[in-house]
Protein backbone atom coordinates (compact mmCIF):
# COMPACT_ATOMS: atom_id res chain seq x y z
CA UNK A 1 0.00 0.00 0.00
CA UNK A 2 2.93 2.25 -0.50
CA UNK A 3 3.63 4.13 2.52
CA UNK A 4 0.95 2.73 4.31
CA UNK A 5 -0.01 -0.66 6.38
CA UNK A 6 -2.71 -2.47 7.21
CA UNK A 7 -2.03 -3.80 10.77
CA UNK A 8 -4.25 -5.52 13.08
CA UNK A 9 -3.77 -5.64 16.93
CA UNK A 10 -4.59 -7.88 19.29
CA UNK A 11 -7.12 -9.61 16.17
CA UNK A 12 -9.14 -6.07 16.56
CA UNK A 13 -9.92 -4.44 13.22
CA UNK A 14 -7.13 -3.98 10.37
CA UNK A 15 -6.14 0.13 10.46
CA UNK A 16 -4.08 2.02 7.69
CA UNK A 17 -1.81 3.30 9.53
CA UNK A 18 1.62 5.27 7.97
CA UNK A 19 5.14 5.23 9.54
CA UNK A 20 4.79 7.61 12.78
CA UNK A 21 1.54 6.33 13.79
CA UNK A 22 0.36 4.43 16.35
CA UNK A 23 -2.08 1.77 16.63
CA UNK A 24 -3.42 0.29 20.39
CA UNK A 25 -0.13 0.64 21.33
CA UNK A 26 2.06 -0.20 18.88
CA UNK A 27 3.61 2.07 16.82
CA UNK A 28 4.60 1.45 12.82
CA UNK A 29 8.19 3.06 12.58
CA UNK A 30 8.89 2.16 8.89
CA UNK A 31 6.95 0.30 5.48
CA UNK A 32 9.06 -1.88 3.60
CA UNK A 33 8.62 -3.03 0.10
CA UNK A 34 8.78 -6.59 1.82
CA UNK A 35 6.71 -5.84 5.55
CA UNK A 36 6.85 -3.15 8.49
CA UNK A 37 9.20 -1.95 11.09
CA UNK A 38 7.08 -1.51 14.52
CA UNK A 39 7.86 -0.65 18.32
CA UNK A 40 5.73 -2.66 20.48
CA UNK A 41 6.82 -2.63 24.43
CA UNK A 42 9.95 -0.58 23.37
CA UNK A 43 11.59 -2.99 21.27
CA UNK A 44 11.42 -3.01 17.05
CA UNK A 45 10.00 -5.84 15.45
CA UNK A 46 10.44 -6.59 12.04
CA UNK A 47 7.47 -8.28 10.25
CA UNK A 48 7.08 -9.41 6.76
CA UNK A 49 3.66 -8.91 4.54
CA UNK A 50 1.14 -11.18 6.07
CA UNK A 51 3.41 -12.33 9.06
CA UNK A 52 2.00 -11.88 12.82
CA UNK A 53 3.62 -10.77 15.54
CA UNK A 54 2.57 -11.80 19.43
CA UNK A 55 4.10 -9.88 22.73
CA UNK A 56 3.80 -11.79 26.00
CA UNK A 57 0.79 -10.37 28.09
CA UNK A 58 1.53 -8.41 31.05
CA UNK A 59 0.55 -11.62 33.27
CA UNK A 60 3.03 -13.81 30.87
CA UNK A 61 5.64 -11.69 31.61
CA UNK A 62 5.10 -11.11 35.25
CA UNK A 63 5.21 -14.96 35.43
CA UNK A 64 8.15 -15.13 33.62
CA UNK A 65 9.80 -12.47 35.73
CA UNK A 66 8.89 -14.23 38.79
CA UNK A 67 9.31 -17.96 37.65
CA UNK A 68 12.11 -17.44 35.89
CA UNK A 69 13.05 -20.40 33.97
CA UNK A 70 9.69 -21.75 34.13
CA UNK A 71 6.87 -21.98 31.66
CA UNK A 72 3.32 -22.90 31.84
CA UNK A 73 1.52 -23.67 29.02
CA UNK A 74 -1.95 -24.55 28.24
CA UNK A 75 -3.38 -26.93 24.97
CA UNK A 76 -5.22 -25.61 22.58
CA UNK A 77 -8.49 -27.61 21.54
CA UNK A 78 -6.52 -30.07 19.37
CA UNK A 79 -4.02 -31.15 22.44
CA UNK A 80 -1.40 -28.93 20.93
CA UNK A 81 0.65 -26.29 22.59
CA UNK A 82 2.12 -23.11 21.33
CA UNK A 83 4.31 -20.69 22.33
CA UNK A 84 5.92 -17.20 21.90
CA UNK A 85 9.58 -17.48 21.64
CA UNK A 86 12.51 -15.78 20.03
CA UNK A 87 15.14 -17.07 17.94
CA UNK A 88 18.45 -14.88 17.38
CA UNK A 89 16.57 -11.58 18.25
CA UNK A 90 13.84 -12.75 15.87
CA UNK A 91 10.00 -12.93 17.64
CA UNK A 92 8.07 -16.62 16.19
CA UNK A 93 5.66 -18.34 17.30
CA UNK A 94 6.55 -22.31 18.12
CA UNK A 95 4.74 -25.62 18.11
CA UNK A 96 6.22 -27.78 21.16
CA UNK A 97 6.94 -31.26 18.89
CA UNK A 98 8.46 -33.90 21.34
CA UNK A 99 8.62 -35.87 18.10
CA UNK A 100 11.19 -33.55 16.39
CA UNK A 101 14.65 -34.09 16.96
CA UNK A 102 15.92 -30.38 16.61
CA UNK A 103 13.92 -27.27 16.83
CA UNK A 104 13.05 -26.73 12.94
CA UNK A 105 12.17 -23.34 11.41
CA UNK A 106 10.85 -22.66 7.98
CA UNK A 107 13.46 -21.37 5.72
CA UNK A 108 11.73 -17.58 5.65
CA UNK A 109 11.78 -17.61 9.07
CA UNK A 110 15.55 -18.42 9.57
CA UNK A 111 16.57 -15.66 6.88
CA UNK A 112 14.48 -12.93 9.08
CA UNK A 113 16.59 -14.84 12.09
CA UNK A 114 19.73 -13.88 10.64
CA UNK A 115 20.34 -17.58 10.59
CA UNK A 116 23.86 -18.14 7.87
CA UNK A 117 23.35 -21.22 5.90
CA UNK A 118 26.78 -20.54 4.07
CA UNK A 119 28.22 -23.46 6.46
CA UNK A 120 24.84 -25.68 6.61
CA UNK A 121 24.99 -29.32 6.41
CA UNK A 122 22.50 -30.74 3.87
CA UNK A 123 20.48 -33.73 5.20
CA UNK A 124 17.49 -35.28 4.29
CA UNK A 125 14.58 -35.79 7.09
CA UNK A 126 11.07 -37.58 7.30
CA UNK A 127 8.15 -35.69 8.21
CA UNK A 128 4.59 -36.74 8.73
CA UNK A 129 4.62 -35.78 5.34
CA UNK A 130 6.95 -37.75 3.82
CA UNK A 131 10.79 -36.87 2.85
CA UNK A 132 12.14 -33.34 3.22
CA UNK A 133 15.34 -31.26 2.69
CA UNK A 134 16.65 -29.11 5.31
CA UNK A 135 19.88 -27.30 6.54
CA UNK A 136 21.51 -28.17 10.05
CA UNK A 137 22.22 -25.07 11.47
CA UNK A 138 23.38 -23.62 14.90
CA UNK A 139 21.24 -21.30 16.28
CA UNK A 140 22.75 -18.54 18.80
CA UNK A 141 20.11 -18.29 20.71
CA UNK A 142 16.49 -19.48 21.78
CA UNK A 143 14.46 -17.82 24.34
CA UNK A 144 10.84 -18.93 25.22
CA UNK A 145 9.41 -17.20 28.20
CA UNK A 146 12.22 -17.24 30.84
CA UNK A 147 13.84 -20.20 29.40
CA UNK A 148 16.99 -19.17 27.22
CA UNK A 149 19.23 -21.80 25.83
CA UNK A 150 22.55 -20.60 23.42
CA UNK A 151 23.79 -22.78 20.67
CA UNK A 152 20.98 -25.03 20.24
CA UNK A 153 21.36 -27.41 16.74
CA UNK A 154 17.96 -26.60 14.33
CA UNK A 155 17.19 -27.75 10.93
CA UNK A 156 15.85 -24.84 8.21
CA UNK A 157 13.54 -26.52 5.95
CA UNK A 158 11.73 -24.74 2.80
CA UNK A 159 8.75 -23.18 3.11
CA UNK A 160 6.76 -25.83 1.31
CA UNK A 161 8.02 -28.47 3.79
CA UNK A 162 7.29 -26.78 7.00
CA UNK A 163 5.08 -24.34 7.28
CA UNK A 164 5.66 -23.23 11.30
CA UNK A 165 8.84 -23.41 13.75
CA UNK A 166 8.91 -26.24 15.55
CA UNK A 167 10.57 -25.87 19.27
CA UNK A 168 12.00 -29.56 18.85
CA UNK A 169 13.92 -32.07 21.53
CA UNK A 170 17.10 -29.61 20.97
CA UNK A 171 15.53 -26.98 23.20
CA UNK A 172 13.36 -28.97 25.12
CA UNK A 173 16.13 -31.37 26.52
CA UNK A 174 17.69 -28.57 28.12
CA UNK A 175 13.89 -28.54 30.66
CA UNK A 176 12.29 -30.57 32.36
CA UNK A 177 8.65 -31.09 31.20
CA UNK A 178 5.72 -32.15 33.18
CA UNK A 179 2.25 -32.51 32.19
CA UNK A 180 -0.79 -31.97 33.82
CA UNK A 181 -4.21 -32.50 31.77
CA UNK A 182 -3.64 -30.39 29.16
CA UNK A 183 -0.96 -28.26 31.00
CA UNK A 184 2.52 -28.66 30.34
CA UNK A 185 5.23 -26.91 32.87
CA UNK A 186 8.83 -26.36 31.29
CA UNK A 187 11.30 -25.72 33.93
CA UNK A 188 14.77 -25.04 32.38
CA UNK A 189 17.79 -27.22 33.53
CA UNK A 190 20.74 -25.93 32.00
Amino acid sequence: MGDKALISVNRGAPRVARAGDSVDGVKLLAVRPDGVDLLVDGRRHQLAIGQGFQAPTTAAKEAASEQGGRVVLTADGHGHFSVPGIVNGLPVRFVLDTGASLVSLPASVARQAGVSLDNATPVVINTANGRARARRVMLNSVKVGGIGASLVEALVVDDAGLSVPLLGMSFLNRTNMRREGDTLVLTQRY
